[in-house]
């Protein structure tokens, strides 16, 4: 049980961090592919590794900034960070029951 506990916070941690970064997006589609750029510094290997942090915020906001206009695309990511925050908090959720039955001996 303690894996499938760790496997949901680490989720929940990456949930939260692409909520974060989708605030980002909102700002601007400059300031994300911006700081997405600096944390990646065009090194492929870093991609891979920023991709659970990163990734997911990435890829959305791009699909949604070339296919829509401004207004549109922001209204959407607000709904995606909704639907990110959401997964979150559920995630944290079954972290903290799984933690408290891991903890308790699995009653």
């Amino acid at each position: 049980m303690g894996f499938i506990a760790v496997l949901f916070g680490t989720l929940g941690f990456f949930l939260i961090v692409n909520l974060f970064f989708s605030f980002l997006y909102l700002i601007s589609r400059a300031a994300g592919g911006k700081f997405y750029s600096w944390i990646v510094y065009d090194f492929e290997f870093l991609m891979i590794l920023a991709l659970p942090f990163f990734g997911l915020t990435e890829y959305v906001a791009n699909e949604f900034y070339e296919r829509f206009n401004g207004f549109v695309t922001r209204m959407l990511l607000l709904v995606y960070a909704l639907l990110v925050f959401i997964l979150a908090i559920i995630c944290f959720i079954l972290f903290g029951y799984f933690a408290d039955l891991d903890y308790r001996g699995g009653e």
